[in-house]
């Protein structure tokens, strides 16, 4: 448990030191030499990472900032952040994934997704729940997120939705509507267009499962970063950001 708040406390501090405050100092002393990243937006290694720090400390800062959104979740080796960013005129859902060993951050994962004006399901892309509770149930929670994972979404069981999922799901992917109804809807409607391939992490803490896969949305290759919140043994609130994957 300490080991995971002092990574929280790391990426945490990279977010208000080195990426809002411009502290390139910081940054190299928490960016491990051998770093790996996986991003396709910033060039690889710790001298890309840097790089493209310097270039955001030398970005105009706006007169005023809302204070920014987060979630931040961690577990073992790995710490998932999920933003709300402003980007020029555009305001993006980020999903952030960290492995750190030793203190330093060693490798990077991400997906970046314009965030629509409107949603199907009436809620906001980006807000909800960020509180972690229940923790004694992190291991639970992790294998129920995971069997819904390949029962619903691998191998596309609907009739195993309500196993899972309660009827009353709060949904923040903005093409889907709320509810257990809407989910299979959308599942339904997508059949052909969209499927999960590989599952590649599952990281819990508490309430809250991360899964990150990757697989085909219209016949392209994407990676995939489900967040879910459970509550009584059934997920209750759900999230997700996508990034087109390069060929």
């Amino acid at each position: 448990m300490q080991s995971i708040e002092v990574n929280k406390s790391i990426i945490r501090d990279f977010y208000r030191r080195a990426v809002a405050n411009g502290d390139l100092d910081y940054a190299r002393q928490i960016i491990a030499d051998e770093y790996i990243q996986h991003s396709s937006a910033v060039p690889p290694g710790k001298a890309g990472l840097m790089e493209a720090l310097r270039y955001l400390s030398q970005m105009p800062k706006p007169a005023t900032s809302a204070k920014p959104f987060m979630r931040l979740l961690a577990e073992g080796q790995y710490v998932v952040t999920n933003t709300s960013v402003k980007l020029g005129d555009k305001t993006k859902a980020v999903v952030d994934l960290f492995r750190l060993d030793n203190g330093q951050v060693v490798e990077h994962w991400d997906a970046i997704e314009d965030q629509p004006e409107t949603t199907r399901n009436g809620n906001p892309m980006m807000d909800g729940d960020v509180a972690v509770e229940d923790m004694a149930l992190t291991g639970e929670n992790k294998k129920i997120a995971e069997e819904f994972f390949q029962r619903v979404l691998v191998d596309r069981d609907l009739k195993r939705l309500p196993d899972f999922v309660t009827a009353n799901l709060i949904q923040h992917q903005p093409e889907i509507a709320n509810g257990l109804d809407g989910l299979a809807q959308y599942l339904r409607k997508k059949a052909d267009l969209f499927a999960v391939q590989k599952v590649h992490r599952i990281i819990g803490e508490g309430n809250f499962v991360v899964i990150q896969s990757e697989g085909q949305l219209g016949l392209k290759p994407y990676a995939f970063y489900h967040i879910f919140r459970l509550h009584e043994r059934r997920i209750v609130e759900q999230w997700a950001v996508k990034q087109l994957l390069p060929n």
